[in-house]
Formats: structure tokens, C-alpha cells, sequence
């Protein structure tokens, strides 16, 4: 895949269930996905075409909506399904329920349901923490919330999620990935649950997660 994570992602969906494998290079900006370079590429194909490679399983997510007991729209995300506010300078109201646990209700801009790839991306800037990708994990983090006290929270990526939109909610959305939207009512019931199907991320021969992590983050480093 050759442009930016933005294409990474439309990719990964589409491949994920056929089992392809996908390698990134990077035209875009900040490329945590894509992780060769242009300049590099020639190189760095002709290695993992000969089998020099290392390989990730990347979990996605699986978004439905249900309205009146109808399924209305159905997608993948592999970074993050999200219910958010749509062009007003309100909150909106959510319910949302784990393994049929009822775990709080939430007054904020939404909510982000993400896995450990999406927890550097819009979870990251919603103060989530950073998953490794080989955990095992969904994060739930809050946006915006009213409450200080409604912090992301952790939990086993075989749990099923529960959304509901409470009434007198305006102009709610999901979104999948940042690509795919929804419009939502109140009453929908927006249920999150991990992908059937992993993605198979190639990446060059000695890839670092945590030197990734450094340079992309801009933390500092000892010389």
C-alpha cells in the first residue's frame, strides 16, 4: 500500500478478511503503519520478496448499528470506532454496556472504542494509553467528558460493546476509522465487538515498535 495510514486503513479493511498480507511505504505524514520509505523501497521489497520480513497480526473491530431491531449499517475499523457529536456545541448522552454489564453513562463529545493500533491515533490525543499491538485489548476512551472522573478504561478484546444514544440526543454519528460514518437517533444501539478476521502487517526485517514509538512521538532520546 503506498500513500499514508489514511490508506493503510481503507486497505485494511477491504484485505483483512481475504487473509492478504499488506506492507506499507510512506507518502504521507506521520506513517505509523507505513513504515518504509520511498527511498528505501527498492531495497527493502527486494528482502521481504525473498522472504526477509516480519509479520503482526493486527486485530479490527466490527461496528453494527440497530435501529428498531434492524441492522442499518455495518463496517471494520482497524483503529477505532467512534459516537461522536455532529456539528453542534452540545454533548451527547450514551449508555454503554460490556458483556451485558452496564458500565456507566456518558456526557461528553462520544466516545472511542479502539484497538491497540487506533491507541496511538485519536485515542492517544483523547489522553488513552498506548496498547502494544500484540496485547490483546480494547480501550474505551471517553471525549471531552463532563464528568473529570470518566477515564478510558481497558478491557479483553473478546468483550462485546454496547452504545446505547439516549433521547433528546441531536446529531450523533459513528464513525469507523475516521472513513465511514453513520448518522445515528436516539435509541440506536451501536454494538462493537473484535473482527472475525486479523490483518497480516508485513514489515522490513529488524522493525522496532519502540523505536517507531520514539521517533514518531518525538520522545527524547540518550545519544
Amino acid at each position: 500500500v503506498v500513500g499514508g495510514d489514511g490508506t493503510l486503513l481503507n486497505a485494511a479493511r477491504s484485505l483483512a478478511e481475504s487473509g492478504t498480507a499488506v506492507l506499507g511505504v510512506n507518502l504521507g505524514r506521520l506513517g505509523f503503519l507505513v513504515d518504509v520509505s520511498p527511498e528505501d523501497m527498492p531495497r527493502q521489497l527486494d528482502k521481504i520478496l525473498s522472504g526477509q520480513f516480519s509479520e503482526e497480526q493486527r486485530t479490527l473491530l466490527h461496528m453494527t448499528v440497530i435501529r428498531d431491531g434492524e441492522v442499518i449499517s455495518q463496517s471494520s475499523a482497524l483503529n477505532d470506532v467512534v459516537v461522536h457529536k455532529k456539528d453542534i456545541a452540545r454533548m451527547i448522552e450514551l449508555d454503554t454496556y460490556i458483556d451485558g454489564h452496564f458500565l456507566n453513562t456518558n456526557r461528553s463529545d462520544g466516545l472511542i472504542v479502539s484497538t491497540p493500533t487506533g491507541s496511538t491515533a485519536y485515542a492517544l490525543s483523547g489522553g488513552g494509553p498506548i496498547l502494544h499491538p500484540r496485547l490483546e485489548a480494547i480501550t474505551l476512551v471517553p471525549i471531552c467528558p463532563h464528568t473529570l472522573s470518566n477515564r478510558p478504561i481497558v478491557i479483553d478484546d473478546d468483550s462485546v460493546i454496547e452504545i446505547i444514544i439516549h433521547k433528546g440526543t441531536l446529531d450523533a454519528t459513528v464513525s469507523c476509522d475516521g472513513q465511514v460514518d453513520q448518522s445515528l437517533e436516539a435509541d440506536d444501539l451501536i454494538t462493537v465487538r473484535k473482527h472475525d478476521h486479523a490483518l497480516r502487517l508485513l514489515h522490513p526485517p529488524g522493525h522496532d515498535y519502540f523505536a517507531v514509538l520514539r521517533e514518531k512521538l518525538r520522545w527524547s532520546e540518550q545519544p
